[in-house]
């Protein structure tokens, strides 16, 4: 017969086997190492998300930022440049078509209703659309040269893109007309300053956003040239092609500090104070 210690140490060995069978069909969830490897994923796509964030804050939301400029003002890139670094944007410049590029000029639709400065604006614009489709963009923020920024205008466009339906077209962030009799009932009456609204007769180009949809609808809508740019893009929205929205107050204005490359002259009545200019924070304004 087995003696008490035989006994004793049959039974630390029947133990053993227990715990190693038991542990054999515990799920290795449990086990502190895939704990570990959970907590690691989580910091990766934490990681990853923050890094989303900080891109999308260097183009205000969208996938890209387009400045057209002509090669003829340089001293605009000054306060652009001086704007863009202040507000950590990441921005391409792209070259805006003079007016006496005919040869550029000449392939498309002529028109009797548009001078050569309206034209060679309209097709810059046009290029970028195609640019657009071209690098596969969700959608991308197009400004002109001669803009000025609210301060906080990552803020105010981490909120507009909340309120923001998914298929718009255009997205005017600037625009010239700004008095109430232009804007119907914003799409949620928030707290916040600056609220989204339907486009009505967004005149101006110096601030807009186009998605990709609207990008492959304006190929197709215009091009042909019969109206300035901002007229046909009006024409368009008030048709109900383009599903286009207004932020107002305009959070980015032209500055007007120079004569306008297109209309020399031109006094839209627009707002031309922002709450906060960045211009005016930088003393360049």
């Amino acid at each position: 017969m087995a003696t008490t210690k035989q006994r004793a140490f049959l039974r630390v060995i029947f133990i053993t086997i227990l715990i190693i069978v038991l542990l054999m069909f515990i799920p290795r969830s449990s086990f502190l190492d895939i704990n570990y490897d959970k907590y690691n994923e989580n910091l990766k796509s934490l990681n990853e998300t923050t890094e989303t964030t900080k891109s999308l804050n260097s183009t205000l939301g969208f996938d890209h930022i387009y400045v057209v400029n002509l090669a003829t003002r340089p001293d605009r890139l000054i306060k652009m440049n001086a704007m863009i670094n202040a507000l950590n944007l990441k921005v391409e410049y792209f070259p805006a078509i003079s007016k006496d590029n005919h040869k550029i000029l000449d392939r498309y639709n002529n028109s009797t209703y548009m001078n050569s400065t309206h034209k060679a604006c309209y097709v810059s614009h046009y290029m970028i659309y195609s640019s657009i489709i071209y690098n596969r963009y969700d959608s991308a923020l197009i400004l002109e040269d001669d803009v000025d920024m609210e301060l906080n205008i990552t803020s105010i466009m981490t909120h507009i893109h909340s309120l923001l339906p998914s298929d718009w077209d255009l997205l005017y962030i600037g625009h010239c007309m700004g008095w109430e009799g232009f804007f119907d009932q914003p799409l949620f009456n928030t707290s916040e300053t600056f609220k989204l609204y339907p486009s009505k007769k967004p005149y101006c180009t110096h601030g807009y956003a186009v998605s990709a949809a609207g990008a492959l609808k304006l190929i197709k809508l215009l091009a042909e040239l019969y109206l300035p740019l901002d007229l046909q893009l009006i024409s368009k929205i008030e048709e109900g092609v383009l599903k286009s929205y207004s932020v107002n107050p305009a959070s980015i204005i032209q500055t007007n500090d120079n004569p306008s490359d297109v209309s020399p002259g031109a006094d839209f009545l627009e707002h031309k104070t922002l709450i906060h200019s960045t211009l005016h924070s930088l003393g360049l304004r």
